[in-house]
């Protein structure tokens, strides 16, 4: 017994919480209708990006959207994660998979990995002036398959036509309402045109508009 309990205690490596915040489930929503997590500290990950699953070493585009806790500093790390003291600043109130994880114990986790995952939408107010310029993008600016690099290189043309739109929504978006960039990362997740730099493409703005390269 004395073997199990300490092979099953978290040793706060910190392995977890440095590969990026959780994604949210519905049983999460009441963390921010109480007041523990602010839209400010929410990203939008859009189906088709690249990220990693529960335990996973390597990210994958992701089936469907969900909201995850922002990173800190430029990094995935999560925003709530203190370094020097190896431990979560939420710890009471920390989110479901967080509650669920345990890195030597992981098939809690990945029952619900996938499942009953919170989204803007289940957050956004019907009366928000921004819903209907979310919805619009939503439709208007589907991820590009960032798994075939080579197939992005093939269409460059309407991969650029879709940085653009991307581009012009948010800025639509800032003239209805400023928008904070942690507030924009919750409206409209991350520009495709960011999604696309670790894949080796650079955008360059010009007279002419936008060229991707």
């Amino acid at each position: 017994m004395k073997q199990e309990e300490k092979t099953s205690t978290c040793l706060r490596c910190g392995d977890c919480c440095r590969q990026g915040g959780p994604a949210l489930h519905g049983e999460d929503r009441h963390l921010v209708a109480e007041g523990h997590l602010a839209i400010s500290h929410l990203v939008t990950v859009r189906r088709g990006e690249l990220a990693l699953a529960p335990l996973a070493r390597r990210p994958e585009p992701v089936r469907q959207e969900f909201l995850k806790l922002a990173g800190r500093g430029g990094s995935w790390c999560c925003l709530f994660y203190d370094e020097q003291k190896r431990a979560c600043t939420i710890y009471g109130h920390r989110p479901l998979a967080c509650s669920l994880l345990d890195c030597r114990h992981p098939d809690p986790l990945l029952a619900v990995a996938g499942r009953d995952l919170l989204t803007r939408f289940d957050l956004i107010a019907q009366d928000d002036p921004l819903l209907a310029v979310v919805r619009e993008h939503d439709q208007a600016c589907p991820c590009p398959d960032l798994g075939d690099p080579a197939g992005i290189r093939q269409d460059l043309a309407r991969v650029t036509r879709l940085v653009q739109r991307d581009l012009d929504l948010r800025r639509r978006a800032a003239e209805i309402r400023p928008l904070e960039v942690s507030e924009e990362l919750f409206y409209f997740g991350r520009p495709l045109f960011h999604l696309l730099l670790p894949l080796g493409f650079r955008v360059r703005e010009t007279a002419a508009g936008l060229i991707l390269e």
